[in-house]
């Protein structure tokens, strides 16, 4: 090879290896972005999630504390009443029972709030119930079996029901199954919160890209406020299993 030929080799040499730094530089900062913009999207997804989890309590409070007694007495001063009438009568009991519809719906809505089992029972005891409650109400055959699960902390507690509760909602509303099975235990230091359904699944990257898919996003963003984390397996034509691997 003569002079002029190396030259030109090594020129060639060199632009190659500029261009290529160029490139893996150009890459990384794009992998860098993306990452910080995940990183920020998540903090606004948890920042969300812990205003909304406050908001659910006061407002659970409220209803509790204030609108429930203020019924009960509304519908104690109406059977007060001495009347002789039969109409009168009629009206007053009939108002007795709307009286007595809202109390019990005011009960439900404050329970999905801030669920009552939850703080008295705990975890285990509240996801039984809600799981019985789902299963009575939409038809669908749920079964929740728990192994060896310990008192949990409060908080933790939340989320956890928050993600099952999730995952109720979207089964009785999108998977379009007829089983949901649920199972909580222990393993090697984690808690195992594992759900299967017999749907037809779904394609997950659309769905993550569609509005619907904020509740996917809720369940990633508590599974990392958890410090744990959530596997998915799904496609169309198939049914659901989520897996979360949380440390206790």
């Amino acid at each position: 090879m003569g002079t002029q030929e190396t030259k030109i080799y090594i020129a060639i040499l060199i632009a190659a290896m500029v261009l290529g730094t160029v490139l893996i530089y150009f890459i990384i900062t794009i992998l860098r972005q993306q990452k910080s913009n995940y990183a920020l999207h998540q903090l606004k997804i948890q920042a969300e999630i812990i205003t909304l989890e406050k908001e659910r309590a006061r407002m659970a409070r409220d209803l509790h504390d204030d609108l429930a007694p203020a019924l009960l007495a509304l519908r104690y001063n109406f059977n007060s009443f001495e009347l002789s009438d039969p109409q009168d009568l009629v009206t007053v009991r009939k108002s007795s029972e709307v009286i007595d519809t809202l109390t019990a719906r005011m009960r439900e809505i404050a329970n999905d709030l801030l669920p009552e089992a939850l703080l008295r029972k705990g975890l285990v005891m509240a996801l039984a119930e809600t799981t019985d409650e789902v299963q009575t109400r939409s038809g669908i055959r749920v079964s929740f079996t728990h192994l060896d699960v310990p008192d949990i902390e409060m908080n933790r507690s939340v989320h956890i029901y928050r993600i099952v509760q999730e995952i109720l909602h979207n089964t009785v509303k999108h998977a379009k199954a007829s089983i949901l099975t649920i199972e909580l235990k222990i393993s090697e230091k984690m808690l195992l919160l594992e759900t299967r359904d017999n749907g037809p699944g779904f394609n997950k990257m659309a769905v993550l890209k569609e509005s619907k898919g904020l509740g996917l996003r809720s369940l990633l963003s508590r599974a990392d406020m958890l410090g744990g984390n959530m596997y998915l397996d799904t496609e169309t034509g198939k049914g659901t299993h989520y897996l979360f691997e949380i440390p206790v």
